[in-house]
């Protein structure tokens, strides 16, 4: 997998489904052996950034303009003092400024470059609180 440009790019967004930056995310492909960073809520001048890289840039109502990173490497977010979030601390809604870059792949001309995330830093936490069981959940 080449570089696909050197040129990094700074964009902010929102994360979603943050554990998947800290394990596997198997619900959908059983083989998976990469991690996953969601960034949505884009701004479509950081959009045209990502674009400008080949990256595709996707789009989904609750998420705004939205890219998924993957990597064989856990991602590590830093806050604002320069040490590592937990990610299992990270809820949906957590604000982030990411730097970044693109590779090619074999599947780029049909997909577009991939995302590579070179630091991602956490600017507002949105905690993760699970669900509680109740009684009606466990009926179900």
């Amino acid at each position: 997998m080449a570089q696909a440009d050197s040129k990094i790019v700074k964009i902010s967004g929102t994360l979603y489904w943050s554990k998947w930056m800290g394990e596997f995310n198997k619900a959908f492909n059983e083989d998976n052996n990469r991690y996953e960073c969601t960034i949505g809520n884009i701004s479509d001048d950081d959009a045209t950034k990502l674009t400008s890289l080949g990256i595709r840039v996707k789009q989904k109502e609750s998420m705004g303009n939205f890219i998924v990173a993957k990597s064989l490497h856990l991602f590590k977010p830093i806050d604002d003092n320069l040490k590592e979030v937990d990610v299992k601390t990270l809820g949906n809604g957590s604000k982030c400024v990411a730097m970044l870059t693109a590779y090619t792949h074999r599947m780029s001309a049909k997909f577009g470059n991939s995302p590579s995330i070179k630091k991602l830093m956490v600017t507002e936490v949105v905690t993760y609180t699970p669900e509680p069981v109740t009684e009606d959940d466990d009926a179900l």
